[in-house]
């Protein structure tokens, strides 16, 4: 069973938002989610590809999302769609307990410069907005908030508890920013000069555009100078560091614990997986996926698959991979030659007399 108390929703009610045919008891109550090891009598699970339909058998699951035309179990609640992930969305949305939310206006306990706007956002408790700071209509800053001098945030962006948004930063609409993130910050930049790490002077900001989302505890650093950009609809894992002068595409997807330095470039729908590195400078591609805990120092062109340390294309990294395994083998026929060639050179030097 879900551990959330959600609102309950009949299996008919589920069919008709998600656009699927219904198989069996439309008056059938959904609770809650889950897997289908786990999921109980009042729980939504989903099998998301016809060959793993052999698992609901053993399923206790009161309602099952599977992809249309799958073969019904026999006295199973079914509802079959297209796409039962992108379904399984739809019911996540609908059986979500209520988000907290922070109350309409300016708590009582925040500080807001009085050159700020903030008309129709709304501002919780200890949340500090910056002179000439403006917030748009919609937008919530949950406890703690720290908005900048001069900053500018978007229509309806929801800022979770502590995060700080460092002066002259901008935030397009609808931005999700959640707990500790730390947006323009210093870049990380130093000379060093007879001995000592001279400060590189952070001078420039940072831009965030529309439906960006990023997780707990992840940085974006100023600019050197100019602008760090993060592009439209680009989603961005806890634990993520983003260094000075990056610029990342649309709609790319940042794992978590991805580190990239200063002045990289990634194009559109970019996919760093888990403990990704990049060096700075580099040019990274559009539709380019780096495998997780992959160190790349070279620039990719578009639509490659990378991995490995150093990272280099899929294929290559196959043909490592497989001469890696034969490393036992190979040195075990060196081995062997070695000791022929030793066995042919003291024959050759002692010839044997008649």
């Amino acid at each position: 069973m879900s551990a959330l108390a959600c609102p309950a929703i009949t299996a008919g009610e589920l069919a008709r938002l998600v656009g699927g045919i219904l198989s069996g008891q439309s008056e059938r109550l959904i609770r809650g989610v889950a897997t289908l090891e786990e999921a109980g009598p009042d729980d939504l699970s989903w099998v998301g590809e016809a060959r793993h339909l052999a698992r609901l058998a053993a399923s206790a699951a009161g309602v099952v999302l599977v992809p249309t035309g799958s073969a019904l179990p026999e006295g199973r609640t079914v509802i079959q769609v297209a796409d039962p992930d992108l379904a399984l969305c739809t019911a996540l949305a609908a059986l979500a307990p209520p988000s907290p939310t922070v109350p309409a206006g300016v708590d009582g306990r925040a500080c807001v410069a009085e050159t700020a706007v903030v008309e129709g956002a709304c501002v919780g408790p200890y949340v500090f907005v910056g002179p000439h700071a403006v917030v748009g209509a919609g937008t919530q800053l949950h406890a703690g908030v720290y908005v900048g001098a001069h900053s500018r945030i978007g229509r309806d962006c929801v800022l979770w508890p502590n995060v700080v948004l460092r002066e002259y930063t901008t935030l397009g609409d609808r931005v999700i920013l959640h707990a500790n993130v730390t947006i323009g910050a210093d870049g990380f930049g130093y000379l060093q000069r007879q001995g000592r790490n001279v400060k590189i002077p952070q001078i420039g900001r940072v831009i965030i555009e529309d439906d960006v989302e990023i997780g707990a505890n992840s940085c974006v650093d100023r600019a050197r100078s100019g602008v760090t950009r993060i592009g439209r609809g680009t989603k961005i894992d806890n634990l993520v560091q983003i260094g000075h002068n990056v610029r990342i595409g649309e709609h790319c997807i940042i794992v978590a614990q991805c580190g990239i330095s200063g002045s990289t470039t990634l194009g559109d729908q970019v996919v760093l997986a888990g403990q990704v590195g990049l060096i700075d400078h580099l040019r990274i591609g559009s539709r380019v996926v780096v495998a997780a805990k992959s160190g790349v120092a070279r620039d990719i062109p578009d639509g490659q698959v990378w991995r490995g340390i150093p990272a280099v294309e899929n294929s290559e990294y196959g043909r490592q991979a497989v001469g890696i395994r034969r490393l036992p083998e190979i040195m075990q026929q060196l081995r062997a030659l070695a000791k022929r060639v030793e066995q042919l050179e003291s024959a050759k030097n002692n010839p044997t007399r008649d």
